[in-house]
C-alpha cells in the first residue's frame, strides 16, 4: 500500500475530521444571534394558548395580498398545522429570548439522539466506516441550516430514527411514533412504503391513529369554524406559494426556473437580481414536477422491495420523500435525506464500493456552498437527487444476503 493509501486507511483521520466538523457546528450554531424561525414557532405557540381561534390571521392576510409566505419570525410567517403549535407551548411559556435557546438546544439534543440512534441500527465494526458516518453527518450543511434556523428537524429526525429502532420489536408503537411526527409534517408518513411485510399493516394503522389523534386535538381550541379557515385559507394557499428566494430550491423550482421562465434571484453587484431562463414552458415545467414527484415515490418504494424490505433502508428512503417532493424546500428542509445518505456510506465502505462512495462524495460537495452565494442555486436540488438515485440504485447493498462481490 502506498504512503497515501495508508494515510487514507486510518481511522483516526477521520475521527480527527468528524470533530473538526462538529466543533464547526456548535460552535457557529452558538454564535448565531437570531433564530427567526424559532421566533416564529414561539409567537405561534402564543397565540395557541391566548387566541387559537385568531392565530392563522395574520398568516392568512398575508398570503391573501402577497401569495407567498411571509419572511420567518412573526405570526404572520406561522403556517405550519396546530400540532407545531401545540409543541412550541412550553418554549411560548417562557420569555421569547429564553424559549428560543431552549428550543434550540431541544432540537439539538433529538437531532444527535436520533443519529446515536441509526448508528446502532447500522452497527457498523467497521474501522472506518464508524467515523465516516459522524464525518459525513456534521459535514452535511442541511443540519447545520436546521440549527442555526432553531427549526424542529430533530425532532422529526429523532421520531423517524425511533421508529426505525422499534420497528423489529414493536411495529405499532414505531407507528405511533411515526404518527406523531407526521402530525407534524405530512411527509414522514411516507416510512410506510419501508417496514417488513409482516409488520406493514400494523405500521401504518397506528401511524394513521396517532396522526389523526394528535392533529384532532391540536385543532380542538381552534373549533370548527377556525380549522376550515386554516385549511382554506393558510395551507391550501401556501402551498402553491412561488417564492423567488434563492433559498428556496425544491425540485418543482428547478423545472419552473429553467424550464417554465420563472424569475428567481442570484448574486449581482452588492446585492441579488432577479433572473429570468430564456424558456418558457410553465406547462411542461408543471408536469415535470408532478412526474418527479411520482418517480421518486416509486423510486423508493421500488428500492425498498429490492432490499428485501430493509426496514431501515426503506423507512429512510421513505422519509427523504420529505425533501424531494414539497413544493417548498428551504435549506434546512434537505435534512430527510441525512439518513439515507449516512446508510449509503457505511454500507458502501464496509462492501469496498468504492465508484459510489467517489459518486456520493461529489453530491456532498453540491451542498458546499449556500444557494444564495451560488448563480445555480438548484445545484442543492441536483446533489440531492443524485444522493436519493445512488441510494436507490445500491439498492444490494442492503440485501440482507448481500456479501459482497
Amino acid at each position: 500500500m502506498s504512503p497515501l493509501g495508508r494515510v487514507l486507511s486510518r481511522p483516526a483521520l477521520y475521527w480527527a475530521l468528524a470533530a473538526v466538523f462538529w466543533i464547526r457546528v456548535a460552535v457557529l450554531t452558538l454564535l448565531t444571534q437570531r433564530r427567526p424561525d424559532t421566533e416564529g414557532m414561539w409567537e405561534g405557540g402564543r397565540a395557541y394558548l391566548t387566541e387559537p381561534s385568531h392565530m392563522y390571521d395574520a398568516a392568512a392576510e398575508y398570503l391573501a395580498r402577497l401569495h407567498i409566505i411571509a419572511p420567518p419570525g412573526g405570526l404572520d410567517a406561522f403556517v405550519s398545522p396546530p400540532p407545531v403549535a401545540l409543541l412550541a407551548v412550553p418554549i411560548a411559556l417562557l420569555p421569547k429570548n429564553v424559549g428560543v435557546q431552549v428550543w434550540t438546544a431541544i432540537d439539538a439534543i433529538a437531532l444527535l439522539v436520533a443519529l446515536v440512534l441509526l448508528y446502532r441500527v447500522l452497527a457498523s465494526t467497521h474501522p472506518v466506516a464508524q467515523p465516516l458516518f459522524w464525518l459525513i453527518a456534521g459535514y452535511f450543511p442541511p443540519l447545520f441550516a436546521d440549527l442555526s434556523a432553531g427549526q424542529r428537524g430533530g425532532v422529526l429526525l429523532v421520531c423517524a430514527m425511533a421508529a426505525v429502532w422499534f420497528e423489529k420489536s414493536s411495529p405499532v408503537i414505531a407507528g405511533a411514533i411515526g404518527g406523531v411526527a407526521s402530525a407534524l409534517k405530512y411527509f414522514p408518513a411516507a416510512m410506510i412504503i419501508g417496514p417488513r411485510p409482516a409488520h406493514r399493516i400494523r405500521f401504518a394503522l397506528a401511524l394513521g391513529a396517532a396522526l389523526i389523534v394528535v392533529t384532532a386535538a391540536s385543532f380542538i381550541p381552534l373549533g370548527v369554524g377556525g380549522a376550515v379557515f386554516y385549511y382554506q385559507h393558510v395551507l391550501l394557499p401556501s402551498l402553491g406559494s412561488h417564492n423567488p428566494d434563492c433559498a428556496y430550491d425544491s425540485v418543482r423550482t428547478l423545472f419552473a426556473r429553467y424550464i417554465g421562465g420563472e424569475e428567481f434571484a442570484v448574486p449581482g453587484g452588492t446585492g441579488y437580481v432577479l433572473v429570468t431562463s430564456p424558456l418558457h414552458l410553465p406547462a411542461l415545467a408543471l408536469f415535470l414536477s408532478y412526474l418527479s414527484a411520482l418517480a421518486f415515490a416509486c423510486a423508493a418504494a421500488w428500492g425498498a422491495w429490492r432490499s428485501g424490505w430493509n426496514p431501515a433502508y426503506g423507512m429512510s428512503l421513505g422519509f427523504a420523500l420529505g425533501a424531494l417532493i414539497p413544493n417548498e424546500v428551504w435549506p434546512y428542509q434537505w435534512l430527510p435525506l441525512l439518513p439515507v445518505a449516512l446508510l449509503l456510506v457505511v454500507r458502501a465502505v464496509e462492501r469496498r464500493h468504492m465508484v459510489t462512495l467517489g459518486l456520493l462524495a461529489l453530491c456532498m460537495l453540491g451542498f458546499y456552498r449556500q444557494p444564495c452565494d451560488l448563480f445555480f442555486p438548484n445545484l442543492w436540488t441536483v446533489a440531492a437527487i443524485g444522493i436519493f438515485a445512488l441510494a436507490v440504485w445500491e439498492n444490494r447493498l442492503f440485501r440482507a444476503e448481500y456479501k459482497g462481490e
